[in-house]
């Protein structure tokens, strides 16, 4: 009802809705005239607005409402489609309207011309007869000054940042308020809470005391109309830390009178800071500059007028520094005139922009000589020219003489004052790249150990010196003389017309060595061991030709020190041989080449098994086996001897192990182990895993070391050993009595066997030989600590009845057996015991072989023989000494000591003397037996030309004549000494 009275109402005389009037004049004057107010009110309301019944409905609208919501609008709901977000709050200022409360809202609507406007909406309650009649709704277009408003945020936002980074702050004082309005940095800049306005009081309660009086008396000048710019300290009132502040501020004037300051601050803090500390740092780099021994200048890179120079140039030069001000060119002019050409370059690179370098020496303003370092560094323009130029300079005239001292002492030894090893690699290196044919002599002064031990060092030392100095005055023209290492010296020898001179020198330094030396009233004997090798034949690198002379000075140690062995392969069979040795032992143990024999250990009384002794053997495609006396020390030397070593141990108890599965009763096996094996970490482990492997007991392995290696590093054998003890493991000694301390090796290392050298069995039926004395203490002394001895090399009968009534344990030689391959060894286990031979004789009486008789000579005649082809093709190598026993048409038989393949493919040749007639043959080897004191007798077959085949049947005719008739053979090279002997001369 409320509804229709009000449309009754608002359709009296409107100007929005024509002919729409239900009331006269008469009837409501004053409805009327308010009906009226009401139209001019619509028709002139500068923004749109609409009037909604109490239902909602629109009753009446002003103009279009078009332009601002984009559609009709009949009702109250139709807002939900341009204010979708919002339309709850209108809806809800629509219903607090009808309630009598006027509601404004800023509302985000959605125009599809004009896009999203910000519209304020104005809801106000139309009251009629104490009734909310309609709803008077306003709509004005707010989007201008949103966008204004947003605009001037995000101005200010962007003037606090820029303020902020600046490290500036802004602030406006009016004076007549004593009203301080400051920038968000302000506050932050003295640290100040932030508040809308503040009291000049205020920030200057912070002000640092000292400044205090300076910025009030600025402030109370710019009240009374004076600008000012003015610098002070506070301190920040938030941290209280030290800040400088510079302050502008500008006087605004109205009506003839001062009323408002506008200023800007900046945080000056860091500059000042920086200032203060670039100002320091100046000071302190004067000070270094002027207290530096070095010079530290600046110059004009154009005119070259001096700009600045230290106290250092002055004692550097020795001249005043003025002069170096007032004359451009003294110091050029003091530079030695060795060095004038490369003063330009110098200058031009500077001049380039290019940092540059110089040493020189310089006369300075005394007269001396003296090595300086210069170093100039540019300043340069855009176009890359040198402006400034800054420069250091040194005296270096004492580190050259250090230099000097070095580079002598780095390429010269400091005892002897000879070539040191950098400077000999230098020489050699440069010999070797310029394939220079040389000789190298590596020589190794003998026993000098011993007088460092028991004289001490200081003694050795002049020792040494002294022979040096020796050496020295034997050099001739064409060599080069150095120290390599402790007592080792090299000699490099060119330009020789043949080996002979390079032979010479080394018998001349041998026998200088060998004068006696007084040190310090200590009269000593030394000598000197040489091994040699040449360029082109033994190596033609630097490495392999002092490892080849290292080798030749070994071997030329076990010959018993004080002669000299030359490597070359050429030399001799023996040297050929161990040439093909040494390069095939790689690919041997590949190849398995390598074989264990095994040589029995008996009860000397019953025969009976006690255990074996592991001896490796090589199986060489070529020289056929080769025993151990012949490769193990190639192993040595070129460090295959701990791979070697690890092989034995692993194969004899793989052996073992399978003697086991064959349900043979094992017996102990004893290894011998290199030295250096106890030298590489993990031998006890090692054993451990391969007893474990292959499930054998420790029990049945024995392990042989020399005294020699106890010797060479005690406390890692004693280690060593009692780890294998611990693992149940037996250790012997072997060779016993043969090093230098045999009884305090006894009482050290407490070992389970002692192993007699056969050394001393050999002698034991020499008349008035002390071998049995030797003997006999050993084994009481053995007995007395519980000790098993082992006598080596028995093979005589004779030697057994010695070793047996004297209580010896075990026995081991020839006597009872050779050493055996596994499969021969095999069945002596399963018999168990063994029977001792008298088969071992110096000469063994062999069969007839030959389809000729032969001539038994009286004595032995010696011989020279060579190997001239192997494998059909030739070779060139040198001669070793022979014994020959008996001759016959087809062919002889020869003693020799080296032990030699009997092999088709290598032919040899003989050459010798019978009735004064020498002969040149060759042959091949059809036999071999061996026979002790190693030594081999060969049958050799002869493959004669027609004329040897006539020349020496004629020879043998002659000595068939001469024997028969009793006559002495003459003009022949017999020989009346054991060969044994003859043969340790030609070792």
């Amino acid at each position: 009802m409320a509804d229709k009275n009000f449309e009754n109402l608002i359709h009296l005389n409107s100007p929005l809705i024509p002919n729409s009037n239900p009331f006269s004049q008469e009837e409501s004057p004053i409805t009327f005239a308010l009906l009226n107010m009401l139209s001019s009110l619509a028709e002139n309301h500068p923004d749109t607005f609409l009037i909604l019944s109490s239902s909602g409905k629109v009753i009446i609208q002003n103009k279009e409402t078009f332009p601002i919501l984009g559609e009709e609008i009949n009702e109250i709901q139709d807002f939900e489609s341009i204010a979708k977000k919002s339309y709850r709050t209108i809806h809800t200022a629509f219903s607090h309207a009808v309630s009598g409360n006027t509601q404004r809202y800023e509302i985000e609507v959605t125009n599809y011309k004009y896009g999203t406007l910000h519209v304020l909406f104005t809801f106000i309650p139309l009251i009629y007869e104490e009734k909310v009649e309609a709803v008077y709704l306003v709509m004005s277009d707010m989007t201008e000054q949103v966008k204004l408003k947003d605009t001037l945020l995000s101005s200010q936002k962007h003037l606090n940042n820029a303020q902020q980074i600046a490290e500036i702050g802004s602030f406006e004082y009016w004076i007549a308020e004593d009203r301080l309005k400051c920038s968000k940095h302000f506050f932050q800049l003295f640290g100040l809470p932030q508040t809308p306005s503040i009291k000049m009081e205020e920030p200057f309660k912070l002000v640092h005391p000292d400044d205090y009086r300076l910025i009030y008396d600025q402030v109370q000048k710019a009240i009374r109309g004076k600008d000012y710019t003015t610098e002070f300290r506070i301190y920040h009132g938030l941290t209280g830390n030290l800040r400088y502040i510079k302050v502008k501020a500008v006087v605004l004037w109205k009506n003839g009178k001062p009323y408002k300051l506008n200023g800007v601050i900046k945080d000056e803090t860091a500059e000042k800071l920086l200032e203060s500390e670039l100002k320091d740092t100046i000071a302190r780099y004067a000070f270094i500059f002027d207290n530096l021994t070095a010079g530290i200048w600046m110059r004009d890179a154009e005119t070259g007028k001096m700009i600045f120079a230290s106290k250092g140039m002055e004692d550097i030069l020795k001249i005043p520094l003025e002069t170096l001000y007032t004359d451009k060119d003294i110091w050029r002019n003091m530079v030695h005139p060795c060095h004038h050409h490369e003063i330009g370059p110098y200058l031009e690179k500077s001049a380039k922009g290019e940092s540059a370098k110089f040493t020189y020496r310089l006369i300075d303003g005394a007269g001396d000589v003296k090595w300086l370092f210069e170093q100039t560094i540019p300043t340069t323009n855009e176009k890359g020219d040198a402006t400034i130029l800054f420069g250091f300079v040194t005296d270096i005239t004492h580190e050259k003489f250090l230099e000097e001292k070095i580079n002598h002492l780095a390429r010269y030894d400091a005892l002897t004052n000879l070539p040191n090893q950098h400077s000999i690699y230098e020489v050699m290196e440069s010999l070797c790249n310029r394939k220079h044919p040389f000789a190298l002599l590596y020589l190794d002064i003998d026993r000098l150990n011993i007088i460092n031990d028991s004289l001490g060092y200081h003694i050795g030392d002049e020792a040494l010196k002294t022979l040096a100095n020796r050496f020295s005055k034997l050099m001739p023209p064409n060599s080069y003389f150095g120290r390599l290492n402790s007592n080792d010296f090299i000699v490099l020898l060119w330009k020789i017309q043949d080996k002979e001179e390079v032979y010479s020198l080394a018998e001349m330094l041998i026998t200088v060595s060998r004068k006696p030396l007084t040190i310090q009233e200590f009269e000593m004997h030394l000598s000197t061991s040489i091994g040699i090798s040449f360029y082109g034949i033994d190596g033609t690198d630097k490495q392999t030709l002092l490892e080849n002379a290292h080798s030749a000075l070994y071997h030329a140690k076990r010959q018993g020190k004080a002669n000299y062995q030359v490597y070359s392969y050429t030399d001799s069979i023996h040297s050929y041989k161990k040439y093909n040795l040494d390069q095939d032992m790689r690919k041997a143990i590949n190849n398995e080449e390598f074989e264990i024999f095994y040589q029995p250990q008996v009860e000397p009384i019953s025969g009976a098994i006690y255990g074996a002794e592991a001896l490796l053997r090589w199986n060489h495609p070529e020289w056929g086996y080769v025993s151990p006396g012949e490769f193990i020390p190639l192993a040595e030397e070129n460090h295959l001897i701990n791979a070697i070593t690890d092989w034995v141990i692993e194969k004899v108890c793989a052996q073992l192990k399978n003697w086991k599965e064959k349900g043979i009763g094992l017996k102990p096996i004893a290894i011998n182990i290199s030295p250096t094996r106890f030298m590489k970490k993990g031998l006890a482990e090692y054993v451990k895993t391969l007893l474990s492997q292959y499930d054998i007991s420790a029990t049945f392995i024995e392990l042989e070391i020399t005294e020699s290696t106890l010797l060479q590093n005690e406390k890692n054998v004693l280690s060593s050993l009692q780890q294998l003890r611990d693992l149940g493991i037996k250790i012997a000694i072997d060779d016993f009595g043969t090093g230098y301390s045999s009884l305090m090796s006894i009482r050290t290392f407490k070992p389970d066997i002692i192993k007699i050298d056969q050394i001393f069995t050999r002698h034991i039926t020499s008349e008035g030989s002390v071998d049995k004395g030797i003997i006999l203490s050993i084994i009481h002394l053995a007995k007395e600590l519980g000790m098993t001895v082992v006598a080596e090399g028995v093979e005589e009968y004779e030697q057994l009845q010695f070793l047996l009534h004297n209580g010896c344990h075990y026995i081991q030689g020839y006597l009872f057996s050779k050493p055996l391959q596994k499969k021969d060894f095999y069945q002596i286990l399963k018999t168990g015991s063994l029977s001792p031979s008298s088969a071992c004789k110096l000469t063994i009486i062999d069969q007839e072989r030959r389809a000729f008789i032969r001539f038994q000579l009286p004595t032995y005649v010696q011989a020279d023989m060579t190997l001239i082809e192997m494998q059909n093709e030739k070779v060139e190598v040198g001669t070793n000494k022979i014994l020959i026993e008996n001759i016959s048409f087809g062919g002889m038989k020869i003693i020799s000591s080296m032990n030699l393949a009997i092999q088709p493919q290598m032919k040899y040749q003989f050459c010798f003397i019978l009735l004064n007639k020498k002969f040149i043959l060759n042959g091949v080897l059809k036999w071999q037996n061996e026979v002790k004191g190693s030594l081999f007798t060969y049958g050799v077959a002869f493959l004669l030309e027609e004329e040897d085949e006539t020349s020496l049947a004629s020879t043998i005719h002659l000595l068939n004549k001469l024997n028969e008739s009793s006559k002495q053979i003459p003009d022949t090279d017999f020989i009346c000494t054991n060969p044994v002997e003859y043969f340790s001369i030609y070792k």
